[in-house]
Parts: C-alpha cells; structure tokens; sequence
C-alpha cells in the first residue's frame, strides 16, 4: 500500500525543483543554499519522520528575510530582489507542516518562479519546464482532494497508478484547446512584464565608440545577435548597419547627434525585404541591411543619418526593413562639410604628409577617394585580430610599422587619411557576413561579426559604402562560414528550433494573428469547386449520415471488451425476458436473482468477480462469459 502523503511530499519536492531550476542560476548564493538545504531536508522530514516547522517561527524567518531583501527593491531593479523572495519563501514553506493549505501556497509559489524565470531566458526548454509543471500540479491536486478527506489514506500500487494517470491525462486532453486560445486570443504587441525584465548586458561585438589601440587583442564571441528571414544574397552584399560614429575624441570616434538633409528612398530594382529578429543583447540600435529604406512592426526612432533605435529596449521583438543593396545613400541638398572633416587632435607628420599626398592625387572626391583605395591595395596590408598596435600613436604603427590590424584601424586610418585630402568621411558600426540556414532561410549574425567600416560623400552621388578592410591581402576569407560537417549541420537544426520558437510563441502578436486570419479568409473566398446540384446533395447527405452515425461509433470504439459484453449481455436479457423489467438502479446480481437462470446467474458472477472487483478478466473467464452468452440466445 502507498499513502497518499507520500506521493504528494514526493510531487511537492518535484514541483519545487522543476520551478527553481530554471531560474537557479539568478539568484543569490542566500537563496540558493536555503533552497537546496530545504529540498534535501524535506526528504529526511518524510524518511526519518523529523518534526516541521511549526507555529510563529517560519513568519518570523519569511519576515525578516523578505524586509532584507523588499529594502534593495529600486526602479531600476525590481526582478532581482523579487525572485530571491519568491525562492526563499518556497524553501521555508517546504519545511513547513504538511496540510492542504501548505502544499497550495508550495504549487503556487513553484509556478511563480518558473514564471519569473522567462523574463531572463525564454528559450524552447521553457515549456518543456512548464508542461512537466502542470502534470505534476494535475496529479498533485487530485491526490489532495483524497488528502484533505484522510491524511492517512492509502492505495494499492496498482490503485495509485491508476489515480495519477487519470490525473495527468487531465491536462494532457486539454493540451489542444490550449493551442487553439493561443492562435485566436488576442494579445499586446509588447510583453505585459516587459517592465520587470533586467537591462540587457552590453554587447561585446558593436560598440558605441571605436578607438584603436586600446586593446592587442579582440576576443571572437559567437553570441548570436539577430537572425534575419531572407532570400540568400551575395557575401559581399551583407553589410548589417547599426550606428554612426562621425566625431574625434583624442584617439577615438564617438557619434555626435546634427540635423542635416533629407535622404532620398531607393526604390526599383536592388531592394531586398527582410524580418529581423534580435536577440535581447543586441543593444537599443536596430541592425538593418545596408543601405536603409524602411523600418516598420516596431515603435523606432529614425536620425538624420539613417540610424534607428529603440524606444523600448525590454523583451524580444521583431521588424520588417527594406534595404537597397546599391551601397550608396542619396541625398538632398547638402552637408555640413566642415563637420565631416574635424581631425583628431594629434596627428602624426608622417599620416599628415600621406593625406595631403593623397590630396594632391585627385582634382576632386571622386579621383582622391580611388587614389586612395590604390594605395591601400598596393601597401599590402594584413587582417588580424592578434598583436594589434598599442604605442602611442597606433594609426602611425599600424601604416607604416606592422602594416596588420583589425577593422578599427582600416576604417579609422582611411578615414582620417580622407579628411585630411579634404573628403568628408564618416564611420559606420555594424556587422558584416553571415551565416545563412537554408532548412528556415534565414541569416544567423553573431558578436565575432561585428565590423567597422567607412561611408565617404560624394558630391551629386551623396555617401557611399568603402570597406578598406576589404583592400587587405588575406581579408578575402576572414569571418566567411567552413564547409557543412556534421557538426555545423546540428548545429543549424538545434538554431532552427530557437528560431521557429521566437517565431511561433515569443513574437507571436496579434498583428501576426490578423495576417494569418485575414490571408485564410482569402483562400477561402478565392477557392472554387466544381460543385453540381446532385454533388451538393450527396455530399449534403454524407455529412448527415456522417453526423448521425459518428456518436454511436464514438461510444463503441471507446468501450473495452468486458463493456461490449454487458451490453450485448442487457440487450439479449431485454429480448429474451421482457416482462423483467431493469431500472438505472438495478445492478447485475440483482438482476441475474430475478431471472434465475444458471446461465445468467454465472455469467454475473463472473463480471462482478473481476470487472467489479477492478480486475480486469482473464482470457479464460472472457472466453466463458462469450459462452453464456450464446447460452442466453438458446434459452427458450
């Protein structure tokens, strides 16, 4: 025999722990001991029969842990201190007595935690979290209606088996009515929680200040940063931008906010449409392909130089751009050239001689920006990551020295050699390459593509697109994907999953509801059969026949073999014998007494000895009972 307290400690302890686990990882080393200790002293109350936590002293320990904790709750951090609360009120409550109101306030404050646990990380294992959660939650309230009638209830083995996978199928049966509400409830744009979230960390790949030199070493990170729906483009095309850095501060570039003129919208042909979806680290710009048209599903503001942010920087979102892919951003009236033109405060001679060389090559942009480029090409610069330039001077070291760096030092060196000829330059933060999964059609983006490089005026043409990073001797295959080995394929499947999921659950919205509908109603109004009268009427008729026969099948396809006995049983009695009349209330003994038949007296004795009995019959007693049913169809 089990006892139903058994069962219910154990689900209670699972419960906990599938609820913390999520979420264990944020809290604090306070709540995580008390929590642990708590789990593993709950099984030793139950093994060893130890005494719970009684009367006053768990509301003075919840008390003054919670004060602890409610006086470091701020605007700025709400969800921290909260969630340690939440866990340490769920550890102290398994140490408590074990009543039916105990056991609610442990489901309750377990669900609450796996809830608090997506506002970190909702990934697909959440509702594999979630899913178990409410199974065991199912199981665990049946077995509690029993506990609150007799706490010292017990069931056989097989009993037990069979009350918590009726339990559990409770649930499980409801599962299709819960993704029906899913796809038809309405719901916000934006997660109602979204107030609560924690700021995304900052991002390791683009930076909101470029200054070379200051470090000998990037470290690659493959921390996703978007994924982009798109068709497969040219590697050459796939230049994500995010921010402008147009202003010199001493050895660095920041942006610096100015009112100019208005952009001309590309339109025709070389226009790629695209829905990106960011990751939360992805900072507050949008990355859009390069060059810029439109940006709309996402509340954004746009400055001057084609550079979009958010308003809202909490939770996962998406957004549909237009981008052209002629790398060139026209312009209406002019610049501020002088603004585009600064220097940096401290220049070497020998980068001043070189710009004012370049200068000297060209009558106009157009001839001092290829001159240039030439002189790059032929210097023949390397690419690398590693022992970058840290002297004094790293833009000097690294054009005439080591002639080796990274893509801060190609676009900060070209840049200041152009406004140093004159030609107003200006960087641009972003990425660059990507890794594109052909089984979703999407892009994948990551912090180890995080790039830099020049956007350059041209007078009647307006910016333009240079990488001089490109110009290096061995840049040719740097970021660019290997081939597709086992590995990378599982790689793409496991991303797929990730990517589907935000698609389907997280950014799901009633916007996305409302196309899906809308695009319904129109299939169904475009769709056109060969319907005929007579077609009409018979299939009229099948559905009829099909609605009227559908219920009888159910009931009989439902019925287990020992049911479909009785009731050939009751109607072979109510042929054979009908002046014995049989009520709802009469039950088989009783009926089988009335009649007094050794057949039908055996036959009840058989059913109410296994069936009755929750037993299910053997093969032998089945075979009897079909017997004495052809006994029955003989009797005169």
């Amino acid at each position: 025999m089990v006892r139903i307290k058994t069962v219910l400690d154990i689900l209670a302890g699972l419960i906990s722990l599938i609820g913390v686990a999520p979420l264990f990882v944020y809290l604090d080393r306070l709540p995580q001991i008390a929590f642990a200790v708590a789990l593993v002293a709950a099984i030793f109350q139950e093994r060893k029969g130890l005494r719970p936590l009684r009367g006053m002293l768990p509301t003075v320990v919840s008390i003054v842990l919670f004060l602890f904790y409610a006086v470091r709750i701020s605007r700025e951090n709400i969800l921290d201190p909260a969630i340690n609360i939440l866990v340490i009120l769920l550890a102290i409550r398994l140490l408590g007595e074990r009543i039916p109101r105990n056991y609610l306030q442990v489901f309750a404050l377990a669900l609450f935690a796996l809830s608090a646990s997506s506002l970190y990380n909702l990934s697909p294992v959440f509702l594999l979290y979630l899913l178990a959660l409410l199974l065991c939650i199912a199981a665990s309230l049946v077995l509690l209606t029993f506990f609150t009638v007799d706490s010292r209830l017990a069931l056989s083995r097989k009993g037990m088996k069979r009350l918590v996978t009726v339990a559990v199928a409770m649930p499980a049966a409801a599962l299709p009515l819960i993704l029906l509400f899913f796809v038809i409830m309405p719901r916000p744009q934006f997660p109602l929680w979204d107030f609560l979230a924690p700021a995304a960390e900052k991002q390791t790949g683009l930076s909101e200040k470029i200054e070379p030199g200051s470090s000998s070493l990037v470290r690659e990170v493959k921390t996703a940063v978007l994924r982009a729906q798109s068709r497969k483009l040219p590697r050459q095309d796939l230049y994500w931008r995010g921010t402008v850095l147009n202003t010199p501060e001493r050895n660095a570039w920041i942006r610096t906010k100015l009112d100019e003129g208005d952009y001309v919208r590309s339109d025709g042909a070389g226009l790629v449409e695209q829905t990106i979806f960011p990751e939360l680290n992805a900072g507050k710009y949008l990355i859009i392909l390069d060059s810029p048209v439109k940006i709309s599903g996402i509340r954004s503001s746009q400055s001057s130089d084609l550079v979009f942010t958010r308003r809202s920087h909490t939770g996962r979102v998406r957004y549909d751009t237009v981008s052209s892919l002629n790398g060139t951003i026209r312009v209406s009236g002019g610049i501020n050239r002088a603004f585009y033109l600064k220097l940096p405060d401290r220049i070497s001679a020998r980068v001043q001689a070189l710009g004012e060389k370049i200068a000297a090559r060209g009558k106009n942009d157009r001839e001092r920006l290829d001159a240039l480029e030439a002189y790059f090409s032929s210097a023949r610069y390397r690419y690398t990551s590693r022992d970058l330039p840290r002297s004094g001077d790293p833009i000097d070291e690294f054009l005439f020295v080591g002639k080796a760096g990274h893509c801060e030092f190609f676009a900060s060196s070209f840049l200041i050699l152009l406004r140093t000829a004159g030609v107003p330059a200006r960087l641009v933060g972003g990425y660059y390459g990507g890794e594109y999964n052909e089984m979703a059609g999407y892009y994948l983006v990551t912090e180890d593509m995080a790039h830099v490089w020049v956007e350059v005026y041209l007078e009647g043409v307006g910016w333009v697109r240079r990488d001089p990073s490109a110009l290096a001797v061995d840049f040719a295959g740097a970021g660019e994907a290997g081939a597709d080995d086992i590995i990378a394929r599982m790689r793409k499947v496991s991303d797929s999953l990730s990517y589907y999921w935000n698609i389907a659950v997280i950014t799901y919205d009633l916007d996305k509801q409302l196309r899906i509908f809308n695009s319904a109603n129109n299939a169904m109004r475009n769709l056109s059969l060969p319907v005929g009268k007579w077609w009409l009427l018979t299939l009229m008729f099948a559905l009829a026949a099909l609605v009227a026969v559908f219920p009888v099948a159910a009931g009989r396809w439902g019925q287990s073999p020992e049911q479909r006995l009785l009731r050939s049983f009751y109607r072979k009695i109510a042929k054979k014998f009908p002046a014995v009349t049989r009520s709802a209330a009469t039950g088989l003994m009783e009926l089988a007494e009335r009649i007094d038949q050794p057949a039908v007296q055996e036959f009840a004795e058989i059913f109410c000895g296994s069936v009755y009995r929750d037993r299910r019959p053997s093969a032998r007693e089945m075979a009897r009972l079909r017997e004495l049913l052809k006994s029955i169809d003989n009797l005169s």
